[in-house]
């Protein structure tokens, strides 16, 4: 009865300790995809979004929300790339 309970609290705390992690990964490939497909959106076609830091994700996710026409958008995108 001691070694099933001590296993169920192994599994239950390595199942919590995963969670968090799959969840963020999840969350960032969901920001990889929607600013991919906002690159293509703005003709900014050659970026591998996986090769991008979270942070150049997050401001290139501003820029594309932002009120500036796509020329300007593209513009900027492609500097923070190149940073």
């Amino acid at each position: 009865m001691k070694r099933t309970l001590a296993a169920f609290a192994v599994v239950a705390s390595a199942a919590t300790f995963t969670t968090p992690a799959v969840a963020m990964e999840q969350e960032l490939t969901m920001l990889e995809l929607a600013v991919s497909n906002a690159l293509t959106g703005v003709g900014v076609l050659d970026v591998d979004v996986m090769t991008l830091t979270v942070s150049q994700l997050a401001i290139i996710q501003n820029v594309l929300s932002s009120d500036a026409g796509d020329n300007e958008k593209a513009r900027r995108i492609e500097a923070i790339i190149a940073r």
